[in-house]
């Protein structure tokens, strides 16, 4: 009896150290993973800083939007998505505003040049928005944000719309303005947001929800249609309607229906766990900014391989900045500075199958590296309809390094977890 107690102690011993080294590899990769690249932080000139206050002062008359930037990390996307729909009208005034002067770090290492600073709004500086725009951003309730936070609860007390971009809702929940409202986020943030927030009614499977002078969207890419939407309610439905078209979002109408699947995690999105917990010998992908690219150009290639985490991204141009589509200055890296990156793709530079750039032609891309069941994964990420999107396999050597280093991750856990076994077969010899 005593030595079948003991053996099923060392079993248990074992099969416990076992489990702890493999979670502690997979909380390792995650934590790497979560760590943003850093930013091209050198200032704007005074030169380029004073040519944006004049572009935005000359606008009067039309309606003023200022889209937020975090000092605490921004999503490209949720961003600059919005930004290109706004811009693309005459209807608009759109300029970025933050807390700093500083440029704000976005993803892949990009900053973005701020236009004003949030106390040149209130000091009547810049031009009083009459629409603010909230991006996600890294940490909400953090101390980095309270400026922003204080920011969008006075605007919205001033009489400003707020539009939330995914879960840009999160700093707006911090900030207050939606308790007693119903709102959306991201399908992965709701159940996380019912808990923290249960002061808003949160519903899902809605490409984004409108109560009174709050819109707030879903998962990333449905920021665009919540913003074709803010746009018909402020500037009238044919010009929303011309936007959407240059834009060109799959499937949309002004009048189409805002449901959609409401998502969970599942099985076809084990690519991108794994990816995530397993970042070690991830390849980088340098991206390619050049002058006058448009907003979702850029933002397309950063967000697909963000949310993949098949590959690290860094911003790159020839110059170290690059001014886009609709004047804002990107701070990057300088291209060939990185030896450890491949071949850069250029952003705008490539269509997909259908003749669509943008979030149609990254998801392609994607797919040719890291295969079809992650890139599908990333589209159900970024609530992107796939209608248009051929997906194309990827070499077998570029779908397998996260799994193999899974493998290993399996046997180094038993092989820690054998050691007792070993260690009393070796006090046994002696």
């Amino acid at each position: 009896m005593a030595n079948i107690l003991r053996r099923v102690g060392m079993i248990a011993l074992s099969g416990t150290i076992a489990v702890i080294s493999f979670a502690a590899i997979v909380i390792a990769g995650i934590m790497q993973s979560s760590q943003p690249a850093p930013a091209a932080t050198q200032p704007p000139s005074p030169a380029s800083r004073t040519a944006n206050h004049r572009a935005a002062d000359a606008d009067s008359g039309r309606h003023v939007v200022a889209i937020v930037l975090g000092q605490s990390g921004t999503d490209a996307a949720d961003a600059l998505a919005p930004y290109e729909v706004l811009a693309s009208s005459p209807a608009f005034s759109v300029y970025t505003v933050s807390a700093s002067p500083q440029p704000a770090g976005f993803d892949g290492g990009m900053a973005v040049a701020s236009n004003y600073t949030f106390a040149d709004v209130e000091s009547g500086t810049a031009p009083t928005p009459d629409l603010i725009v909230v991006p996600a951003v890294n940490l909400p309730d953090g101390p980095e944000e309270q400026a922003a936070r204080e920011f969008i609860a006075t605007r919205y007390a001033a009489g400003a719309r707020v539009l939330g971009i995914c879960a840009g809702s999160r700093l707006l929940a911090a900030s207050g303005v939606l308790d007693g409202t119903t709102a959306t986020s991201h399908w992965s943030r709701i159940g996380a947001l019912e808990d923290s927030r249960p002061e808003v009614t949160w519903l899902r499977g809605e490409r984004y929800v409108q109560d009174g002078r709050i819109t707030t969207t879903a998962g990333v890419t449905s920021g665009i249609p919540g913003t074709l939407k803010v746009m018909a309610d402020m500037a009238g439905a044919a010009e929303a309607i011309r936007v959407g078209n240059e834009i060109a979002y799959p499937g949309w109408s002004l009048d189409a229906p805002t449901a959609i699947p409401a998502q969970s995690f599942g099985t076809m999105d084990a690519g991108v766990l794994i990816n995530t917990a397993f970042p070690w010998s991830r390849p980088t992908v340098d991206i390619q900014l050049s002058e006058g690219i448009g907003e979702i150009d850029v933002a397309a290639l950063f967000e697909v391989y963000t949310y993949s985490q098949a590959a690290t991204t860094n911003a790159v141009s020839t110059t170290g900045t690059v001014h886009t589509r609709h004047g804002l200055t990107i701070r990057t890296g300088l291209a060939g500075a990185n030896d450890d990156s491949s071949d850069a793709l250029v952003a705008g530079g490539f269509a997909g199958h259908a003749g669509y750039g943008g979030f149609d032609a990254a998801i392609e891309q994607l797919s040719r590296t890291t295969g079809p069941a992650v890139a599908e994964s990333v589209g159900k990420m970024l609530e992107y309809p796939l209608d248009r999107v051929t997906m194309v396999d990827a070499p077998t050597l570029d779908r397998w390094r996260a799994p193999a280093l899974l493998a290993t991750a399996v046997l180094l856990a038993a092989a820690l977890g054998a050691m007792p076994y070993a260690a009393r077969r070796l006090q046994r010899h002696r």
